[in-house]
């Protein structure tokens, strides 16, 4: 894709917020779910939501290289968890730092995590080479997600968060109770097993509910908070900045604090469909300690908000809210992400402020990740490489009727699944491989039968496939899988 530039009057500031494993519909005015979100509402009532927001991938890293890169899952260099961005990709941040834009990164990006080379700036500096400075961001820091800040702790390694820690003689006591909240708690078992109700238990990043006993402003996503409204304070508005917010929640472990579990005590949450563990009560408190989660991330945009407008900057800046990738959170008797169903690959994709007229949620609009990049190049006045995957929402942000994505994408290892608002296909799921695993398959684009197509509108939990019913609606969204 390419396109020239068409700058808004004035460049405008962007803003992204981007927690880790946020599920697209828990967003209060998204879905009703009873979760607090009153900032993220306000943008939904300030500009739009798209309901049918899908992730490239629905894995971390993959997901977040995709987002940099512009591109689809399976343009990208990045497969799997453990592939690192190469340095030589140029990414649209590098394309905004270029411009003119002060460019900056808080918390985890995810895009160098096999490097464990954060060290206490968070700027992965190896051989005098700034990693964070080489992927295009000027200012700001890269930290370690949850469970990699505790591995690389372990291994004597270190990041900003964790650095912070040290310094406040919290970080034995940090480790010690990650010792608790493990993801290999058990050996892993095949998907099927999950999926078929043979297999109740997951690991303990989840089943330990315990809060954790550490200062308020020493919990990871008010350190991220703090540092990206730190950032913001010193962005004077003389020169367009772009900033983007990488909460590690509400991703697992479900390690809050006592305050926010006290806050979410016997609330009234949907319980998961097709959930078949035994116990209702610790699977009920899972689901408030991941709104606990939630919550304090909204309290955080408020708070950037309020320095925006404090600063006079809020009117000439552009406010994202997404995720990398969702949250099975015990639907479909699943946890976690990596499969192709709705709480794992469909994500929040919120966007208003400057120029943006307001439309309120699309429920069934397809939109992407990757759409993102080009939006935000386009904004700024500069060109859309060619090898983008993604479309320039602009227009359609701006006023146009026409959306510019009809329809949308996602894979991961072995397996593909494509949407166009309505049916969804899936293709080449192997359920004979534990959920871990599925990032290292590879996709056979003779796209071999069966699949499964669903009617997300007649079906929301697609739990009933209609591959063999419905042959056209089935090939016409074959069609649209990649073949090489």
């Amino acid at each position: 894709m390419e396109a020239g530039p068409d700058p808004l009057e004035k460049r405008p500031n962007i803003l992204m917020i981007f927690p880790d494993q946020w599920r697209g519909d828990w967003v209060h005015a998204i879905s009703g779910i009873p979760v607090r979100t009153p900032n993220i509402d306000d943008m939904v009532a300030r500009g739009v939501s798209f309901g049918r927001t899908w992730t490239p991938c629905p894995i971390c890293a993959p997901a977040r290289a995709c987002l940099a890169l512009g591109r689809s899952y399976d343009a990208s260099p990045v497969r799997h968890n453990k592939d690192n961005l190469p340095l030589d990709q140029k990414t649209f941040y590098r394309l905004l730092l270029d411009s003119g834009y002060r460019v900056a990164n808080l918390g985890k990006s995810d895009l160098l995590k096999q490097a464990h080379s954060w060290g206490a700036d968070g700027r992965h500096i190896v051989d005098d080479r700034d990693g964070m400075a080489e992927i295009g961001f000027s200012d700001g820091f890269d930290s370690a997600g949850k469970h990699d800040s505790i591995n690389a702790a372990e291994r004597g390694c270190i990041d900003p968060y964790t650095d912070m820690l040290k310094s406040q003689g919290l970080i034995d006591d940090y480790v010690r109770d990650f010792e608790g909240r493990s993801l290999t708690s058990h050996e892993p078992v095949p998907l099927s097993d999950w999926l078929e109700g043979q297999w109740v238990e997951p690991v303990q990043a989840y089943t330990n509910i315990e809060p954790v006993e550490i200062p308020k402003d020493a919990y990871s996503d008010n350190f991220i908070g703090q540092a990206a409204l730190d950032i913001l304070k010193k962005f004077d508005g003389e020169d367009p900045w772009f900033t983007i917010v990488n909460f590690p929640g509400p991703h697992e472990p479900m390690d809050i604090t006592p305050e926010m579990a006290d806050a979410w005590r016997d609330a009234e949450l949907p319980y998961p469909v097709g959930c078949h563990h035994p116990d209702e009560t610790l699977v009920r408190n899972i689901r408030r300690h991941y709104a606990a989660m939630i919550e304090n991330i909204d309290r955080w945009i408020g708070a950037f908000v309020d320095q925006l407008k404090a600063q006079g900057q809020y009117d000439n800046t552009v406010i994202v809210f997404a995720s990398d990738h969702g949250e099975m959170l015990g639907d479909r008797n699943l946890w976690q992400k990596e499969v192709p169903f709705e709480p794992a690959v469909q994500v929040p994709l919120v966007i208003s402020g400057a120029g943006i007229v307001a439309r309120g949620n699309l429920p069934d609009t397809p939109a992407n990740l990757i759409d993102l990049p080009a939006t935000y190049l386009r904004m700024a006045g500069v060109t859309v490489p060619k090898e983008y995957s993604g479309y320039d929402l602009g227009p359609f942000l701006c006023g146009d009727e026409q959306m510019p994505r009809q329809d949308t994408q996602t894979g991961l290892g072995s397996w593909r699944a494509v949407t166009d608002g309505r049916y969804k296909l899936i293709v080449g799921l192997d359920e004979t491989v534990p959920q871990v695993e599925i990032q290292f398959g590879q996709f056979d684009h003779s796209l071999p039968e069966p699949g499964k197509l669903y009617d997300l509108q007649k079906d929301p939990h697609e739990l009933t496939n209609l591959w063999d019913e419905e042959k056209g609606i089935r090939d016409r969204l074959l069609a649209l899988m990649p073949k090489s």
